[in-house]
């Protein structure tokens, strides 16, 4: 897919940013109401999101001259979103031959963080163009958005995603170029948040009250491509305060396109 991402995409709309010096790289984001949930807190997939472009920028720069494929991402949430922006700062845990390992921390200008991820990414031999250019270049900053960019109603619906059966976290959501990565699959930060989602209306159902995702631990198995994205939930382990869920993603051809455990808790 040439010009990633397109003229309207998701990470235009939520107006993301990354910053780069002799340090290294941090990306961010503002925190506007669309991106809130019922419980009035950042939805986790929106943190996950963030989290995938800060994790793959520096992943990419330190596979250069290959690619990486993204394996895993896991992230908790440790408290609520307190300032008007968050920031993702990734560090390199650890690189191998074939393997690079990424810690991401999440901060909104308070003294104490706001989340932790891990994530796991594959080496690949770079094919197309694109892969070969790499992330943002060397420009100092790097803006998705464009003018006229921003998200004119909350996220959920401005993606698309549609509750089918909340009891088995059945969710849909057609793919199109809005939602999509440079390969044309559905991006790795939507997939994410489908998954938590999923979940958040699983364990609802279970528990009888409205949930918020906690904590995340997704793998990524092979690439969205055929429409619509679908999900699936259980329950796993359930308590008065929350409960733990296992939600299976799938394209329309019925591909399991990723697996993951997330914890929720009732607001």
């Amino acid at each position: 897919m040439s010009g990633y991402p397109p003229e309207r995409h998701v990470l235009r709309d939520l107006r993301l940013w990354t910053e780069r010096d002799a340090s290294g790289a941090r990306s961010g984001l503002p925190v506007v109401p669309e991106i809130r949930g019922p419980a009035g807190d950042v939805l986790l997939g929106v943190l996950a999101t963030l989290v995938d472009v800060a994790g793959g920028e520096l992943a990419v720069r330190s596979a250069t001259p290959d690619w990486v494929a993204t394996s895993n991402i896991v992230l908790h949430r440790l408290r609520a979103v307190q300032g008007a922006s968050v920031e993702a700062c990734p560090a390199l845990v650890r690189r191998t031959r074939t393997t690079i390992v990424l810690e991401v921390t999440l901060a909104d200008g308070a003294p104490e963080p706001l989340g932790l991820a891990t994530m796991t990414f594959a080496i690949v031999p770079a094919r197309e163009p694109q892969q070969r250019m790499g992330v943002g270049a060397d420009a100092s900053r790097t803006e998705f958005a464009l003018p006229g960019s921003g998200l004119d109603r909350p996220l959920v619906p401005r993606l698309g995603a549609r509750c089918l059966d909340a009891a088995a976290g059945r969710l849909e959501l057609a793919l199109g170029p809005y939602t999509v990565n440079s390969l044309g699959a559905l991006q790795g930060g939507v997939a994410a948040l489908l998954a938590s989602l999923a979940a958040e209306a699983g364990g609802g159902a279970a528990l009888g009250g409205p949930c918020v995702a906690r904590d995340l631990a997704l793998n990524y198995l092979s690439l969205a491509r055929e429409s619509p994205a679908t999900t699936s939930a259980r329950v796993l382990r359930r308590e008065a305060s929350g409960a733990l869920l296992r939600v299976e993603s799938r394209d329309g051809a019925g591909r399991l396109t990723t697996v993951a455990s997330v914890g929720v808790a009732r607001v």
